[in-house]
């Protein structure tokens, strides 16, 4: 089998291995990773096997996201309409012949770009539910750590309840939310948290006890745009300067 076969119209990089094995590289990337989407182009009697060998699936596996059953089954939706499939294995799959293994090959590597698109706020929510771990078990070992609640509910204006990470239980409780931004990436879970604080602010606007722990490090250089964000509704508290803020949330 000869890479020409393949890709003699995609401009794909084309790896002969073994007489009837080719490894096929894209020029395109995972969403938040550098590694490049590929597929591997199988003969099986006359017929191709075109598979990504789980490379999507391992790729997101990689970056700490766990793939539920509900999150297979959306990828496997996704992708049908790709000219591919996901199979058992966990493998992006397209069988052709010697005239479609082209076209099969393109279809793959797009359902490998197009599943990775949905990990991105798979991804995020594991960046988010990190930090408020760590945010927490910093309070635990803080002067704190008598002094807090989790998980405590809220009704908002809009009559939803609205879940607190963490209460410091001062005279008047200061609620403590965390957001985790990674810098040029989505911002889609500040502005979910931006709804919540409003609806909060809206139930009672006399209060002004609503406070945002900022991952700074991971906002790095969009810290104040991140801040403008929240700072009219709360109290932004960038986490890199929790020393200089923490005594501040017991008065």
């Amino acid at each position: 089998m000869m890479c020409s076969t393949v890709i003699s119209n995609l401009g794909f990089e084309c790896h002969p291995i073994g007489a009837e094995l080719l490894r096929i590289i894209s020029p395109f990337t995972f969403c938040d990773d550098g590694e490049h989407v590929g597929a591997f182009v199988k003969e099986i009697n006359g017929k191709y096997l075109v598979s990504d060998r789980c490379d999507a699936l391992m790729n997101m596996e990689a970056r700490g996201i766990s793939l539920t059953k509900k999150r297979i089954d959306e990828i496997r939706s996704f992708i049908s309409h790709q000219g591919a499939e996901l199979n058992d294995r966990g493998e992006i799959v397209s069988w052709a012949t010697e005239e479609t293994v082209g076209s099969a090959t393109s279809n793959v590597i797009r359902a490998g770009i197009l599943a990775s698109t949905l990990s991105i706020d798979w991804h995020q929510s594991v960046r988010v539910e990190k930090f408020e771990s760590e945010v927490i078990d910093y309070l635990y070992h803080s002067s704190l750590k008598d002094n807090i609640s989790l998980k405590s509910n809220v009704l908002g204006m809009s009559g939803h309840n609205i879940v607190i990470p963490v209460t410091v239980n001062t005279e008047v409780p200061k609620y403590l939310f965390t957001s985790s931004v990674k810098q040029g990436g989505s911002w889609n879970s500040a502005y979910s948290l931006l709804g919540k604080l409003i609806d909060l602010k809206n139930a009672n606007a006399t209060l002004n006890n609503r406070y945002v722990v900022v991952d700074s490090e991971s906002i790095g250089a969009q810290m104040q745009q991140l801040s403008l964000l929240f700072n009219e509704i709360s109290h932004v508290l960038p986490f890199a300067k929790r020393d200089k803020w923490i005594s501040k949330l017991a008065a």
